[in-house]
């Protein structure tokens, strides 16, 4: 039972396992996949809108800016307009050419009427700040103040290119602005034009604040700048603000002329994306063709992705919703499934637990009721299965103790039988031992016998070897008392002959020492010569050559004069060492010699005990031939008395493995047997747990 108990427990926790990837969270998975397929599609909405948008608003703004500019060549192309009426105009060439100098009423109404006319240009125009008109040599007619005297000459040499041409739009005129007091400010940008006959110049001021206006009333969103940027680099900018109906002026900040996506842009007309004060603008600009000015905007990319915000709003809020709405359809259908699977869990571990009586129900009518169906035509089959099988071991538990009994006879009997073979056995083999040893032994004693005789013929020719041998030894060794002898006299003739070198080795070294010597005078000498030869000047020049060659044979020789010195010295200790070892080969010779009549000595005992060996050899053969006679006689009894104990050996090895196949089956009977109650046993047991009732 305690076994049963732990391999529910163990079928329990290995299912609570496999929960971990639970069919709950499976279909909360298979809810949140659409939910997620609506995130990228609303992801997809927003930017495929997002840029659909930006993408027009480029084109849009990119149009107003080119019509913004367009409009403000047309009020430019007016200026240019009314600066030709007086470049036509007959009555001011008149003027200018000087043909009124002798009628000064004349020359005073042309004045006035120029004077008027140019004033009713500046109030009909809003864009026209002043207007000069520059004569040379006359007086020069302005919207500004009265008449004053022409500074046209300095106003030329300001005004002209270095190729000798005058620009008809600029956007600045110092001389003639320190002249008249005017301020710089007022007017944006100038445009000049020479007079048809005579040397004078037509000078159209346009307003900053009629610019700065029009300016203002370009909207482009909130978070905008407008600007308006000569060619020189003077510049209008205007903010657009959420509280503001019109743009305010930027003052006392230069937004666009020296910024580096502006000065970088090369088309006439464009649009990109810049960094402006840490935030992403998009930038646009247009070139006048005519005045060279250009017209800029930098417009917040918020602004224009703003329309696409609700619809990221709205797919937001809407996968939000679906998101909730599927979790609680998931719970709600997941829920209905746990119960179910609880229920049918908790009927099927009553069944594992072995009670056969449970049933399984389920509420619903989906595929948790097929399920609960089978699982009961299951427990029934099981139910039937249990008790046929337990009628079964009723009877497979009487049987097994019919063939115990019948086992356990058959068993004592082969015991018996056994145990006498066993005994009969045991004394045949003792007897073939015993046999079997006397045949070794005589086999042996015949071999040791064999031998001994091999030995002793052996040993007989191996003491006349040995005699050969000592006579031979003993004619060398008088050979090596005569050689040691001519030893001794080389080793002294050695002796003489390295203190001979030693003595030779000696002058050597004197003769080294002269040589240092020689060399050390010779540098001294070639030093003098130096000094003289130094003195002497451009005279002594190659006999200081001749002493520089002579200091560097004098280096060399002393260098080989220490050289020699020390392969003598090494010489000479090599002869030291030479005369010890002379020393010590000598004394060893005397040793030799002393040894070698020892050695003889001992060879004349040996041959005087081989002698006596060899003639106690021959006894030995004499005796080992007679018993080797007696020994084949015994051996050949022993022989016969062996077989036969083989051949009754034989017969009763065949009795006892008749008699041990028999044990051997009694003893597999009886273990069938015994495993078969075990297993009744034990198949009792088991079936016991099951409740079919």
């Amino acid at each position: 039972m305690k076994v049963q108990k732990e391999k529910k427990q163990a079928g329990k926790k290995k299912g609570a396992g496999t929960q971990v990837f639970s069919i709950r969270n499976k279909i909360i998975i298979c809810f949140l996949v659409p939910i997620l397929f609506m995130i990228l599609l609303g992801g997809l909405s927003y930017k495929k809108a997002a840029d659909g948008m930006n993408a027009s608003f480029r084109d849009s703004t990119e149009q107003t800016i080119a019509m913004a500019m367009e409009c403000l060549d047309m009020s430019n192309s007016f200026i240019q307009a009314e600066g030709l009426k007086y470049v036509v105009d007959s009555d001011l060439g008149k003027y200018v050419l000087g043909i009124y100098d002798n009628d000064p009423s004349k020359k005073r109404t042309v004045v006035d009427q120029v004077k008027t006319r140019i004033l009713a240009s500046q109030v009909g125009n809003s864009y026209i700040s002043d207007i000069y008109i520059m004569p040379a040599g006359q007086q020069l007619i302005s919207t500004k103040s009265k008449t004053q005297n022409s500074i046209y000459e300095e106003y030329m040499a300001e005004m002209t290119a270095e190729d000798g041409t005058l620009k008809p739009w600029n956007d600045h005129h110092t001389k003639l602005d320190e002249y008249l007091g005017v301020d710089a400010s007022e007017y944006i940008l100038t445009y000049q034009v020479k007079a048809q006959t005579g040397e004078a110049l037509i000078i159209i001021d346009i307003k900053t604040d009629a610019v700065q206006e029009f300016l203002q009333g370009l909207n482009l969103g909130d978070g905008s700048i407008v600007g308006f940027v000569t060619e020189g680099g003077r510049e209008i900018a205007v903010k657009r603000s959420a509280q503001e109906e019109q743009g305010v002026p930027i003052e006392g900040e230069t937004v666009f002329a020296d910024k580096d996506f502006y000065l970088q842009a090369s088309e006439e007309t464009g649009v990109s994306e810049v960094e402006y004060n840490g935030g992403k603008y998009l930038f646009f600009h247009c070139k006048s063709g005519n005045t060279g000015a250009t017209i800029c905007a930098l417009v917040p990319l918020k602004v224009v992705t703003g329309q696409a915000e609700s619809i990221r709003q709205l797919s937001v809020a809407g996968v939000l919703i679906s998101s909730i709405i599927a979790l609680l359809i998931g719970i709600a259908i997941t829920s209905g499934i746990r119960r179910n699977m609880k229920r049918i869990s908790g009927s099927l571990e009553v069944v594992a637990e072995g009670n056969l009586a449970a049933t399984v129900s389920v509420k619903g009518k989906d595929e948790f009721r097929g399920l609960a169906a089978a699982a009961n035509d299951m427990i029934a089959n099981n139910k039937k299965l249990v008790q046929k099988v337990s009628q079964a071991t009723s009877r497979l538990e009487e049987s097994a103790g019919e063939v115990t009994g019948v086992s356990g006879v058959i068993q004592e009997y082969s015991l018996d039988i056994t145990q006498a073979i066993d005994e009969i056995n045991e004394g045949m083999k003792r007897q073939s031992v015993h046999a079997q040893e006397c045949v070794t032994k005589t086999d042996t004693l015949s071999d040791e016998i064999r031998e001994v005789n091999h030995v002793a013929a052996e040993v007989e020719k191996l003491v006349a070897d040995a005699e050969q041998m000592i006579c031979r030894g003993m004619e060398q060794i008088e050979e090596l008392g005569k050689r040691a002898g001519e030893t001794t006299q080389v080793t002294e003739q050695v002796e003489a002959s390295i203190e001979n070198l030693r003595r030779e080795s000696d002058t050597i070294n004197e003769f080294v020492g002269m040589i240092t010597d020689i060399s050390e005078q010779t540098n001294l000498l070639s030093l003098n010569a130096s000094i003289e030869a130094a003195r002497a000047g451009e005279a002594g020049r190659g006999f200081a050559v001749v002493a520089e060659e002579i200091r560097k044979l004098a280096d060399n020789s002393a260098q080989a004069a220490g050289e020699i010195r020390n392969n003598v010295e090494n010489i000479s200790a090599h002869t030291t060492v030479s005369v010890e070892s002379a020393k010590q080969a000598g004394a060893m010779v005397a040793l030799q010699t002393e040894a070698v009549r020892e050695v003889t000595g001992v060879f004349q005992s040996m041959s005087d005990a081989m002698d006596k060996l060899f003639a106690g050899l021959k006894e030995i053969v004499v005796g080992t031939e007679r018993a080797d006679k007696e020994r084949e006689d015994a051996l050949e009894a022993v022989r016969n008395i062996s077989l036969i104990i083989e051949e009754t050996a034989e017969c009763a090895e065949v009795v006892k493995n008749v008699a041990e196949k028999l044990q051997e089956n009694v003893e597999n009977l009886n273990g069938t047997a015994e495993n078969l109650g075990d297993n009744m046993s034990g198949l009792k047991t088991e079936i016991a747990v099951f409740k079919t009732e």
